[in-house]
């Protein structure tokens, strides 16, 4: 599959199948500035090329089961990226140090992840808290609710 590279925004969802993207995928998308990762139920990397993203501003990855971390390079590259969503991803349980290069991220917001995840990013305890108290909007809510943990654990 080869994409436009005058893409600003692109949605990938509902995948029940595939374990990674294909390589380069995301390569030639010099003008994005959107990119939501949803529904890729046995999706366990994110792309490797998703540092080549620098116009990337708005980054939501919801409902990964199987993700278990973002990438320490891919997002070390997003550095025009202000808003970044984790939603749904219950395998999820710590946040890379290179998010703290983020220096334009305005957002983060983690929704319904691990309770790990929850702890170690609880404001001035967690021991995630550093990586992202220079981000001025910091929203984690409630962890997953235990049907969701047991049937991610199910799926393995």
């Amino acid at each position: 599959m080869v994409l436009s590279r005058s893409l600003t925004s692109l949605d990938i969802v509902d995948d029940e199948e595939t374990v990674c993207f294909p390589k380069e995928f995301l390569r030639n998308l010099t003008l994005l500035e959107s990119l939501s990762i949803e529904g890729w139920r046995k999706l366990e990397v994110l792309p490797e090329d998703l540092a080549s993203l620098v116009t990337l501003k708005s980054l939501t990855i919801e409902e990964c089961r199987k993700l278990e971390s973002l990438p320490e390079e891919g997002l070390r590259g997003l550095e025009s990226l202000q808003s970044l969503r984790i939603y749904k991803c219950p395998k999820i349980a710590s946040l890379p140090a290179s998010i703290q290069s983020l220096t334009k991220l305005q957002r983060i917001q983690i929704d319904f992840c691990s309770r790990e995840l929850e702890r170690r990013c609880e404001k001035r305890k967690g021991e995630d808290w550093y990586k992202i108290a220079h981000i001025p909007e910091v929203s984690i809510d409630k962890v997953l609710p235990c049907s969701w943990v047991m049937m991610a654990a199910a799926s393995i």
